[in-house]
């Protein structure tokens, strides 16, 4: 098995990730890649420099772009790997990973296999096979000669595709996909409905997310698609890469560590970076957008790897559009909030006097605008997440979550309007 990995931003060679043979690995910068005047980092925590990069940092950003959890264990086992070998699961999935990084053995710059990157487009019969896998879509219909390299973090199951028009294919030997294709969850049966429903409530209040849709497959299922921002499409017709990182990467913390209560980023830590980003107050206005949102929504696994930086223009990054937003709060699950507001994450303990607190973390002089943003937003979400609801069934049919969601905004935005019209701030 190769102990070296070569790390690629399109076709430009960015550095060399080895293996030290203990389950560490330690990425280095190219020396041509140092040179070039448009560089830019692997991530904020691993900054440009002709020294490797430290063992723990370097495994916490590469760890942080694999599957977790059952996603994990699965390709563990198809490739007859450790579930915990961070740099044999890269060298397995890492052809088409979240921003613009590709991961392949020096000598073989398509992976294992001798083809180049290309797309396989699916039939409607192959998208049912695919979507009936007992857990996990993992294609099981292509031959011998039609390989996949699909890494996307996180433990709910999901594929990168790409779309053009109208049309699913599957990118093969590491080619770059367009959208993330997510199936009905068997725990949370309308799980792709409550996303998509609050993608598109976020977007009609004004936050920067991609766009979103549902799709039928067959009689049964339902599938969710969203563009990812992190691509682009040339006139061409050509797929490029726009490198990213999430917060977690950002700040050097393992994907383990992702929640603020086992050791992972809070509100004060993501601040921080973005003070470190190209428009600092602009991202830290934007993230108390999405922290109000997810509050009033109820989305209590609003972590650090669901918020990310985006290099579209050069070394210093901007916050990246917001995606995953769900209403946890309409299921049986934790109530408390991945990252605390004010230091409190129990939701019935957040007041007035936690948003200011809040407010300080943000590095925001005053409280004002934290307060003018719950303000503006219990006015204007309860009316637009009903005109959601409305829209989303005309489009894609009658599905109960809406109402639940729609419920648990009302309360959520009243409870917050009281508190500030008792505070008197």
């Amino acid at each position: 098995m190769t102990k070296l990995l070569q790390v690629n931003i399109a076709a430009a060679r960015v550095g060399t990730l080895t293996a030290d043979g203990s389950g560490g690995m330690t990425f280095v910068y190219a020396p041509d890649w140092l040179a070039r005047p448009d560089a830019i980092p692997l991530s904020l925590s691993l900054p440009l420099q002709p020294d490797p990069c430290s063992a723990e940092r370097s495994r916490s950003f590469f760890a942080n772009l694999l599957p977790e959890g059952q996603l994990r264990d699965h390709f563990a086992g198809k490739f007859r790997v450790a579930a915990d070998d961070d740099f044999a699961l890269l060298a397995a999935l890492g052809g088409d990973c979240a921003g613009a990084l590709t991961l392949h053995p020096p000598v073989s710059p398509t992976g294992p296999g001798t083809g180049t990157e290309t797309y396989r487009q699916l039939n409607e019969e192959e998208l049912k096979q695919l979507l009936d896998e007992a857990f996990i879509m993992d294609p099981s219909f292509l031959t011998g000669n039609e390989q996949t390299r699909l890494s996307l973090a996180g433990g709910q199951d999901k594929l990168p595709v790409r779309m053009e028009n109208d049309r699913i294919s599957l990118p093969l030997f590491g080619a770059a996909s367009t959208h993330i294709l997510k199936p009905a969850n068997l725990r949370f049966p309308t799980l792709v409905e409550n996303e998509a429903f609050c993608m598109t409530l976020a977007k009609a209040m004004g936050l920067r997310v991609p766009d979103v849709a549902l799709r039928r497959v067959g009689d049964q299922n339902r599938i969710y698609l969203v563009t990812r921002y992190d691509r682009t499409v040339n006139v061409r017709g050509e797929v490029l890469r726009i490198h990213q990182e999430d917060l977690c990467q950002a700040t050097g913390h393992s994907y383990r560590q992702k929640y603020e209560e086992q050791g992972g980023p809070g509100f004060a830590d993501c601040f921080e970076i973005l003070g470190r980003c190209r428009n600092p107050l602009l991202d830290r206005l934007r993230l108390v957008e999405l922290a109000v949102f997810n509050f009033l929504i109820g989305n209590a696994d609003g972590h650090a790897k669901n918020i990310s930086l985006l290099y579209d223009q050069g070394r210093n990054p901007s916050l990246a559009p917001f995606y995953d937003l769900v209403c946890t709060g309409v299921y049986n699950l934790s109530r408390l909030l991945a990252m605390g507001i004010g230091g409190r994450h129990d939701p019935r303990e957040i007041d007035v006097a936690a948003w200011v607190s809040f407010a300080a973390e943000a590095g925001i002089r005053s409280p004002k605008p934290v307060l003018d943003t719950l303000r503006r937003m219990t006015a204007a979400l309860p009316d637009n997440a009903a005109k959601t609801a409305s829209s989303m069934s005309a489009r894609y049919g009658e599905c109960a979550i809406y109402a639940q969601i729609v419920d648990l905004i009302r309360e959520r935005s009243a409870m917050v309007r009281r508190q500030l019209q008792q505070s008197g701030k």
